[in-house]
């Protein structure tokens, strides 16, 4: 609101200053309400808004556990000489043997003696000269040569920038002689070197190649072959020495041929499932904690004059409803060998904990941890159901998207709580301005009442000493 000047009365005994302040300070006292109620308002939307964000960390944990891999976690527990292996949720627990018989190779050509590294090899001046180079099925890549690309370092580098699935390198001998060496970035016997040079015949007949060897050209120094191992007797053939799924579920990294039959151990990794489930855990008491903050009573057994102390959302039904959905998840009954929590040692605490709040969580881990070991799948089918409408995790799931959702068409409960807040907030707003407005015209009305009461004041101040002087004069 403007501020209005000093309405310089003078020695008028009238103090119309005060008096004006007086009344602008009585006017602004009707807007008081209007900020009480916005700041509740604004306190009530920032508690909402730490409730959403540990609803959401609670569905990114539910998230989680909804997954097979978070729950049937499988490791590998042997150690292996000639592989590395890794396994995933699809693995079966168990005992493989693994023999590897042959290691996949990439193919590798190598030219004949070349005197000089930086010397053209091809012949000068050649027009249209083009190099071709394919590895196995791929698409050919062909590369314009100048004169200078034809040098041993100039075909390197145009090589290897070109993108074709091709390796090249310089070698230099002892004698300091030269070679030109061609590699297929991919391994397998399928994955043979073309090389092939259009327009210069000098340069073709050095490092041309199209399989075979032969006096003039490239030649094969390393085959190109597939990995070949046995996995429980049965032979399994490879291009990559990356092999999945022999056995299903299980990645090996083949390093070396063995020796004879290695044992490949596959066991439960119970301890990433019982981390993800203590991780829900922690986020469920989160939610808890954040409720109680949000929501507690600063008074004792009586009532307190001191509400300043009370959470913004004290008594709020929206709370109370997402905490009985809540609720109604932990407390329905699943079908299956396991039907509640308790059963994996996750109970309830009835007593209030250090932050105040209770109903939150307390986990048994040997006894999560022995019954992920007895009976695993009973356990996942605690937690997935058929990952539609049964299952913890579903439930779960579909009961935070009913309280978070904000589609357009379908408001989750916490998302309606909060536009309406905002609703509100707006109203006041506009109604603070309305209210502003009509005070602002208050106090340029009484200041211009008062400018008149100032002249009016000031031409009866003249007529008084007028008069004074009149009557003294007359006296004399």
């Amino acid at each position: 609101m403007a501020v209005i000047s000093n309405l310089n009365i003078g020695n008028s005994a009238f103090d119309l200053d005060t008096l004006y302040t007086q009344l602008e300070t009585y006017e602004t006292q009707s807007l008081t309400p209007i900020t009480q109620q916005a700041t509740t308002v604004k306190s009530q939307l920032s508690a909402f808004g730490q409730l959403r964000s540990a609803l959401e960390s609670l569905q990114k944990a539910t998230t989680t556990l909804s997954s097979a891999s978070a729950l049937n976690a499988t490791s590998i527990v042997s150690t292996n000489q000639s592989f590395t292996a890794t396994s995933n949720s699809d693995a079966s627990v168990g005992n493989y043997q693994i023999n590897v018989k042959q290691l996949a190779t990439a193919q590798t050509l190598l030219s004949s003696v070349i005197s000089s590294n930086n010397q053209p090899l091809g012949t000068t001046g050649a027009q249209g000269r083009t190099l071709t180079l394919q590895t196995g099925d791929s698409e050919p890549v062909t590369i314009a040569l100048d004169d200078n690309d034809t040098s041993l370092n100039g075909l390197v580098n145009a090589i290897n920038k070109s993108g074709a699935g091709v390796v090249a390198t310089s070698i230099k001998s002892n004698d300091g002689e030269y070679y030109l060496s061609l590699s297929s970035k991919e391994t397998g016997a399928e994955n043979t070197l073309s090389v092939t040079v259009s327009g210069d015949d000098q340069l073709q007949a050095l490092i041309g190649y199209q399989g075979g060897d032969s006096a003039t050209g490239m030649h094969q120094s390393v085959a190109g072959q597939d990995a070949v191992l046995s996995v429980n007797g049965i032979e399994v053939q490879s291009a990559s020495n990356t092999v999945s799924d022999a056995p299903y579920g299980v990645t090996l990294n083949l390093k070396a041929v063995s020796n004879g039959e290695e044992r490949l151990e596959v066991a439960n990794n119970t301890a990433d499932a019982v981390k993800n489930i203590k991780a829900w855990v922690t986020a469920y008491n989160n939610v808890q904690s954040v409720v109680t903050s949000i929501t507690k009573y600063a008074g004792g057994s009586t009532l307190s004059s001191d509400t300043s102390s009370n959470g913004p959302l004290m008594g709020n039904g929206t709370v109370r409803d997402i905490q009985n959905q809540l609720r109604s998840v932990l407390n329905t009954t699943q079908a299956g060998a396991v039907t509640i929590m308790a059963e994996l040692g996750i109970t309830q605490n009835t007593t209030k904990g250090a932050d105040g709040s209770i109903g939150s969580l307390n986990i048994d881990e040997k006894k999560l941890t022995s019954a992920l070991t007895s009976t695993p799948q009973a356990v996942y089918q605690f937690f997935l159901g058929d990952s539609k409408t049964t299952g913890f995790s579903t439930l779960a799931n579909n009961t935070l998207d009913t309280i978070l959702s904000d589609n357009y068409s379908s408001k989750g409960t916490l998302t309606t709580a909060v536009k309406a807040l905002n609703d509100s907030y707006d109203k006041l707003e506009v109604r603070y301005d309305q209210q502003q407005s009509r005070i602002d015209a208050t106090m340029a009305r009484y200041k211009s009442q008062f400018v008149q009461l100032k002249k009016t004041l000031s031409q009866m101040d003249t007529t008084k000493n007028y008069l004074t002087a009149q009557f003294a004069n007359s006296d004399d």
